[in-house]
């Protein structure tokens, strides 16, 4: 049992260190746009809900220039416009420990839903013979042992693993 409680208040201490909201995210506003260099590829969805899809080129004061495939000149693109941006860089540890964690969650649910179904049906946690309620109860303690176990293992794998991904680049004040 206390080895129980030493791994869930272990595991409660890993996710209040995750920040909580995209704003939260290392350094915002400025240092954002230095993270992009000229040739990185960025998505911005303007107002109207369309989408470019380009090439980065600079920030001037109050716009961004890209080049955007099939276009001869330079396209600019006022930040008051911009809903929003989205650049496929490197990711940071952090970054990645989230995204990691996500994947991780979501695969562990119902590969912890099987195993529990299997685990239920083959008798070992419990009798193969019990109502379905049984198998239900089964299944879904399974699930929570998976989301936490993928969470944590997907994210310590990712964290240690950076990539890159498509990352939401706070927009700068006009």
């Amino acid at each position: 049992m206390r080895r129980r409680r030493a791994w869930l208040l272990g595991a409660l201490a890993l996710a209040s260190a995750l920040p909580t909201s995209p704003a939260s995210v290392e350094g915002q506003g400025g240092a954002d746009r230095n993270r992009m260099s000229a040739g990185d590829s960025v998505r911005i969805r303007l107002s109207g809900r369309r989408t470019v899809a380009a090439e980065f080129t600079r920030w001037t004061t109050n716009d961004i220039v890209l080049d955007v495939n099939g276009f001869s000149s330079p396209y600019s693109v006022a930040v008051e416009e911009m809903e929003r941006l989205d650049a496929y860089l490197q990711r940071t540890p952090r970054e990645s420990f989230r995204h990691g964690a996500l994947l991780g969650a979501a695969s562990g649910i119902f590969i912890g839903a099987a195993l529990g179904v299997v685990l239920h049906h083959t008798g070992v946690i419990d009798d193969p013979r019990a109502p379905p309620a049984e198998i239900v109860t089964d299944a879904m303690t399974w699930m929570g042992i998976g989301l936490a176990g993928g969470a944590l293992v997907g994210g310590l794998w990712a964290g240690s693993h950076p990539g890159f991904g498509w990352i939401r680049i706070e927009l700068p004040a006009s």
